[in-house]
């Protein structure tokens, strides 16, 4: 039983089978088909203006820290104790935090 096996793998190894061209030409059809296509060539769009300066400071997140110290320091401009006793016709009196300034300049 082994040899008739042996012998019938043999003579097929001995005689490949050729596949035929049309079966050949429906493989390499539907192989192609199946190939993923090369995105279209496009150039890179030239950054504008305002995206050139925001990555001369460093970037978005660098220039929204920019703008929050500068909203910031604008509003501690403006509201100074004086003007915010204008606004709520309070006193800043009531807090002082450091009635003498001048242990900021002195030395030892």
């Amino acid at each position: 039983m082994q040899d008739d096996l042996d012998d019938l793998l043999a003579r097929a190894a001995r005689r490949p089978e050729v596949p035929s061209d049309a079966l050949m030409e429906r493989v390499l059809a539907d192989a192609l088909a199946l190939q993923p296509h090369a995105p279209a060539f496009r150039p890179a769009a030239r950054p504008g203006f305002l995206a050139r300066l925001a990555g001369l400071f460093g970037g978005p997140p660098a220039l929204a820290g920019l703008g929050t110290a500068a909203v910031f320091g604008l509003a501690m401009g403006y509201l100074s104790p004086t003007t915010l006793d204008y606004l709520t016709g309070a006193s800043t009196e009531t807090a002082d935090f450091f009635p003498e300034a001048d242990f900021l300049t002195t030395e030892g």
